[in-house]
């Protein structure tokens, strides 16, 4: 299945008594065409009792394409391989959903006296959030760059600045209008790695 990969988040949505929906995020293990085996958090336990084969559920999988929804059901509970069998007709892709997580990252903004040195707050494939000493002007497209770790290279980008009435005075968030689709998904990959991180920690 195009886009899928080990290792991508999947959060699972389903009835939990009462009429109620909770959602969980798992991790995908394998997968072939029609069918997915995922890594069920033992912090969810209470919720297994829901999630009994034959159970209808849907999946939100955080591809590199950004969001893939698919009807599914569950083939084998989170007591075996928790696995769920989707319809390849079912998908819907929502380009611009993309996992955002809080990270610290070195960050260039192209100013006309230079660029000007600040860090990322949180990040996605599709932008990023960001504290800057100098008032950028709202709706405006700004040329950037970012490092993602230390000794990485940098990767460029172009954007549009967006000022929410909400945020801090010297907070922004730049929406990606052009980067190479590669470095978009080492962004997306370093996303999923942190979420990752963030999860075992609770």
């Amino acid at each position: 299945m195009a886009a899928i990969k080990k290792g991508l988040k999947v959060q699972i949505e389903f009835e939990s008594g009462f009429g109620k929906k909770s959602r969980i995020d798992c991790y995908i293990l394998d997968y072939e065409d029609d069918r997915i085996e995922l890594m069920y958090p033992a912090s969810k336990e209470e919720f297994i009792p829901y999630l009994s084969e034959g159970t209808e559920l849907k999946a939100f999988i955080y591809t590199f394409a950004g969001i893939q929804v698919l009807d599914s059901i569950v083939l084998n509970s989170p007591l075996e391989d928790f696995t769920i069998e989707y319809h390849e007709d079912t998908q819907i892709i929502q380009r611009r959903r993309y996992l955002r997580v809080p990270l610290i990252a070195e960050l260039f903004i192209a100013l006309p006296e230079g660029n000007k040195k600040s860090e990322t707050l949180d990040i996605s494939g599709g932008g990023i959030r960001f504290a800057f000493g100098q008032t950028l002007e709202n709706q405006k497209v700004y040329n950037g760059s970012l490092r993602l770790e230390k000794y990485d290279s940098l990767i460029f980008f172009t954007g549009i600045v967006s000022k929410k009435s909400f945020f801090k005075p010297d907070e922004y968030v730049i929406e990606f209008t052009e980067i190479d689709e590669k470095n978009r998904e080492k962004i997306i990959q370093k996303c999923v790695e942190v979420d990752r991180m963030n999860n075992k920690k609770v």
